[in-house]
């Protein structure tokens, strides 16, 4: 009996190696073919790359206004008789209270897609500032799609169905097996605010065990 089990796990250790292997295999095929194709057609690879220079410098460029707005909204005082501020850039929440005669204090947070702010006001509190929640984590049903890789490329569909800041749990399905992935979102170093990566575990029809790694989207 531990002579089997020891040969089962040969197997499946070669089959692994194998796997990797053929996945390093096609990631040199994929850079032979961008190579020849630059070598090939110089003027269309230059026309490409300088696309996509154009683009990470426009990005660079919008982020650091973000960046900028959000400070200013931070280092700014408040209004004579305000008591707070509560600003919005995108995906970033900046409240602003005063704590005594001159001293403001701030904070900054994250919030998702998935999420949404609310203001309140309690009755008997009249004279406190109102109370900001941000609710940035919870359970959502979110359709989405995208594709990954596991020993080939799958196309995916799933449903997002919890949330915590940049990562979510999702229940995926793809021609080759289904199963649960974690995602998280890459606005915070990319322009792509509904682009999330996305790793996905399951079993197939067969109950062989899967792993894929790829990205997603919400519809």
């Amino acid at each position: 009996m531990r002579k089997k089990t020891v040969s089962m796990e040969i197997i499946i250790y070669h089959q692994i190696m194998e796997e990797k292997m053929m996945l390093v295999i096609k990631l040199f095929s994929a850079v032979k073919d961008i190579l020849l194709f630059a070598y090939k057609r110089p003027k269309d690879a230059s026309i490409i790359i300088l696309a996509l220079l154009l683009s990470i410098l426009f990005w660079r460029l919008n982020h650091e206004k973000n960046k900028t707005q959000e400070m200013i909204a931070k280092i700014e005082g408040l209004p004579p008789d305000t008591k707070q501020v509560v600003t919005i850039y995108r995906d970033c929440v900046v409240t602003k209270w005063r704590d005594g005669p001159t001293k403001i204090e701030y904070r900054d947070r994250y919030l998702p897609p998935e999420g949404h702010i609310e203001i309140v006001t309690k009755e008997n509190e009249s004279e406190k500032p109102p109370e900001v929640k941000i609710k940035d984590w919870g359970f959502t049903s979110r359709l989405g799609g995208g594709v990954v890789y596991s020993g080939k490329f799958l196309p995916l569909i799933d449903l997002k169905w919890a949330y915590w800041r940049r990562y979510s749990l999702t229940a995926g399905i793809t021609r080759q097996f289904g199963g649960v992935g974690l995602s998280r979102h890459i606005d915070d170093f990319t322009p792509l605010k509904n682009l999330e990566i996305l790793s996905l575990s399951g079993f197939d029809w067969n109950g062989k065990f899967h792993f894929g790694i790829g990205i997603r989207t919400n519809f």
